[in-house]
């Protein structure tokens, strides 16, 4: 091999080696920024972008639909209130509003401490993120602003299309049979969606963003699209056996999240496909 091909093969190895740190992972900030639309209202999204241009959506969710038959209260998820706080990500949910007995909840725009919060007083509130068509690998969730117990369930779909609650009725125990999947296996809790103390020690009820800890999740390096994150949810799945989380109410904001994603990022191609213009330039000169 001549030395010309072996100089483009290495240039060609390090632009490659760009594009795989480039996507090693990105991150998104909660606590700032952001796109609301359908603003002030149940059902809104509020988007982000990272620092490489990478987008995800999100969005809130509580089991507080009634049954239309049978009289079941609260059997089936619906979309809530998504709230931005210095602290990060939010939920409010429509029994709050409606005055059904879910604590501290209230209207949109006059809820009380803690009722803003994503919790499990009452009513299981999550967040849906929406990576928008792009398969990635949820690593890490940051709780910002927390207070009571932060402990968390962590879900990705892995089924077909989109999550089936965001059109039909459905309940938080139907999730794990309808394309939904556990992303959690090791540290004696086999097989569980649920983290324990997922604010890592960050000082309750704080602002400050600089001491928020970020908590590793996806275990089985599960890709997805749609990732559903909330407070601790004994519907989705029962707790194990001598587990120490559910030692109370949880309420947690969600201050920043980051991921993998499968496939290069614009930026990223256009690295490499300028280390490919770089190898054909180079054996060209060294011919001519």
């Amino acid at each position: 091999m001549s030395k010309s091909v072996i100089r483009s093969l290495v240039v060609l190895g390090l632009a490659m080696s760009g594009v795989l740190q480039a996507h090693a992972a990105t991150s998104w900030s909660f606590t700032t920024g952001g796109t609301e639309s359908s603003g002030g209202n149940f059902g809104n999204t509020r988007s982000y972008t990272s620092g490489t241009g990478s987008k995800v959506a999100v969005s809130a969710w509580s089991d507080t639909k009634n049954a239309s038959t049978g009289g079941a209260k609260n059997a089936y998820i619906e979309s809530a209130y998504l709230g931005s706080w210095a602290g990060g990500l939010g939920v409010t949910n429509r029994d709050g509003a409606n005055g059904a007995g879910d604590k501290n909840e209230g209207t949109i725009a006059a809820t009380q401490v803690p009722g803003h919060t994503m919790d499990n007083d009452s009513r299981y509130d999550s967040m849906l993120f929406d990576f928008g068509g792009k398969a990635a690998k949820l690593n890490s969730v940051t709780v910002g602003w927390w207070t009571g117990d932060s402990d968390i369930t962590v879900l990705a779909y892995t089924g077909k299309g989109t999550p089936t609650f965001m059109s039909a009725d459905q309940g938080y125990a139907a999730l794990l049979s309808s394309g939904w999947s556990v992303v959690k296996s090791s540290a004696g809790k086999t097989g569980t969606a649920h983290y324990s103390n997922a604010a890592g020690g960050a000082p309750t009820e704080s602002t400050n963003a600089a001491k928020y800890v970020p908590l590793a999740v996806n275990d089985l390096n599960i890709s997805a699209r749609y990732w559903l994150v909330g407070a601790l949810n004994t519907l989705v799945q029962s707790l194990p056996t001598g587990t120490s989380v559910n030692k109370g109410d949880d309420y947690v904001k969600i201050a920043g999240v980051s991921a993998t994603f499968d496939t290069p990022e614009p930026s990223s191609m256009v690295l490499a496909s300028g280390a490919l213009a770089g190898v054909v330039l180079m054996r060209r000169r060294r011919k001519g």
